[in-house]
């Protein structure tokens, strides 16, 4: 047995040992690509041939994103060699290439025919010699298609997968309660048991339930929730089967539309009271009989029934009324009312032409922009962060931000101190901005270049009589080296003046100046 076994191995043996294996190019040899592509990936081989047998020399893989997988399949074929010259391009610089192919990709890439997207890979592959041919045998190509056919992608878990809510509610003379157990799509579950301090039926518990229950899966980001409740007037009232003609029925039905309205999709269905057990047990404050393994429960006391949380919604909602900029423009363009002081008035009627009021939005007008849409500084702030260090992270200069702020379509009266403020205090262009050479402060201009070229000269008194009467000093400093000479003299005439023993020589035209 054992013989008979080595014998049918050593074909498979002799097989595996002349599988193709991946050949380094010779610097004459010509390399040849193949395309494929699949609904899913793309593929690209480069194949060198020697003694009529083409061998692998390297292959790369792509796994189509959401908007590629819409590309039709000429800028697929065009995608995967421009992905290829990306990933080979040692392979591209170094070596002539011949890309056999069945499609029409020679003409957009060579003559630049194209727009758009093909128009930049036919740019940037045209840098390299590469010649289309039709593929005349099969060959390296059915490597390509093996490999493209046989690579799935890895699909990821839908985020829009359905969450369930089991929910059922209990109304007794000691009081109301609601149970709501919340499924996650990965199987795990949240269980919450509420008590409401009001006397009511046991409808309204269930809509009470069901309610909170839909805003547990919301907060947990859910998209589509599956309603399971065994009550079938609930259920048939929020499918409408039944119509609500209760004025607290008809206030419930009218919150369950505001919940489920931003719900990509919301389903209620009737069970039996069987299969709601563990919802029921919560309700009426219990422990599960079904449930093996410790839990923890979520607990809630609701003080007021939900619709009266609706009515008084819109009073805490209420946004943020501070003054800003824009109130005296916008109270001008509605109902043409002006501040009490009157240069501010004076200023608003000066600049209001510049504005215009539309759709409850205000807008700036530019010269050479569009409309600008008029912010308060502070949600300008996160605008300017959002280009400077959010998403764009271009890490622009000032001035730049407060253009590209501009061309966004914002405005608000500080937005070019604001961009100033940000590039100063942002760590990451104080820390890798080039490094400046420019003094902080202002420097002061020297007048004179050269030591003892130019003096001024002042003169100072009169003083009490010195010695020889002299009541008065002439003082001349140099203007580079700050040298200072003084001489006392008795009068200031300009023969006295001239006699003096100072070293320096004085213009004559500084001393008449100074005389008169």
């Amino acid at each position: 047995m054992d013989r008979i076994a080595r014998n049918c191995l050593r074909p498979i043996k002799e097989h595996l040992h002349t599988v193709p294996r991946l050949v380094s190019p010779l610097q004459e040899e010509i390399l040849y690509v193949y395309l494929a592509i699949s609904k899913w990936s793309l593929r690209v081989v480069l194949l060198t041939e020697r003694g009529g047998v083409q061998l692998p020399v390297y292959f790369v893989s792509h796994v189509l994103q959401n908007t590629e997988s819409r590309y039709p399949p000429i800028e697929k074929f065009a995608l995967a060699l421009f992905m290829a010259s990306k990933k080979l391009r040692p392979y591209f610089m170094a070596y002539k290439l011949v890309v056999y192919i069945d499609q029409p990709l020679k003409q957009p890439l060579t003559k630049l025919y194209a727009a758009g997207r093909m128009l930049q890979w036919a740019i940037e592959l045209n840098a390299f010699d590469i010649s289309y041919e039709p593929r005349k045998a099969i060959k390296g190509q059915e490597f390509a298609n093996y490999i493209a056919e046989m690579t799935r992608p890895i699909f990821e878990k839908n985020e829009l997968t359905r969450w369930t809510v089991y929910v059922d509610g209990s109304s007794t003379q000691n009081g109301c309660g609601g149970g709501i157990i919340c499924q996650s799509p990965e199987g795990d579950k949240y269980e919450c048991a509420m008590r409401f301090n009001f006397q009511t039926s046991n409808n309204v518990t269930e809509y009470e339930s069901l309610l909170a229950g839909i805003k547990i899966c919301k907060a947990a980001e859910a998209q589509k929730i599956l309603a399971l409740s065994n009550s079938q007037l609930i259920v048939s009232q929020v499918n409408g089967d039944y119509e609500a003609r209760d004025p607290n029925m008809i206030k419930y039905m009218q919150a369950m539309r505001q919940e489920i309205e931003h719900l990509k999709s919301f389903e209620a269905k009737q069970i039996p009271r069987t299969e709601n057990n563990q919802a029921d047990t919560l309700s009426k404050l219990a422990d599960s009989a079904s449930c093996d393994t410790p839990r923890h429960v979520f607990w809630e006391v609701k003080e007021k029934r939900s619709i009266q949380q609706e009515l008084c919604a819109p009073v805490l909602a209420i946004p943020d009324r501070s003054s800003t900029w824009m109130d005296a423009i916008i109270a001008y363009k509605i109902d043409g009312t002006l501040p009490n002081d009157s240069s501010l008035a004076a200023k608003i009627k000066k600049k209001i032409s510049w504005f215009e009021w539309w759709n409850g939005v205000l807008y700036k007008k530019s010269f050479s922009r569009p409309l600008l849409r008029c912010v308060t500084p502070e949600k300008g702030k996160g605008i300017l962060d959002d280009l400077h260090q959010g998403l764009c992270s271009s890490h622009i200069g000032g001035r730049a931000l407060a253009e590209k702020a501009l061309r966004t379509g914002y405005y608000w009266p500080t937005l070019r101190e604001d961009a100033l403020s940000m590039v100063q205090k942002c760590d990451k262009c104080q820390r890798f901005a080039h490094l400046i050479h420019r003094p902080a402060h202002p420097l002061t201009p020297i007048l004179s270049p050269v030591p003892f070229a130019k003096w001024g000269m002042n003169l100072l008194g009169p003083y009490t009589a010195a010695p020889g009467g002299r009541r008065y000093v002439i003082v001349v400093v140099d203007y580079f080296t700050k040298w200072v000479e003084a001489e006392a003299l008795k009068n200031i005439r300009t023969c006295d003046v001239s006699d003096t023993e100072i070293e320096p020589e004085v213009n004559n035209d500084e001393v008449n100046s100074v005389l008169q």
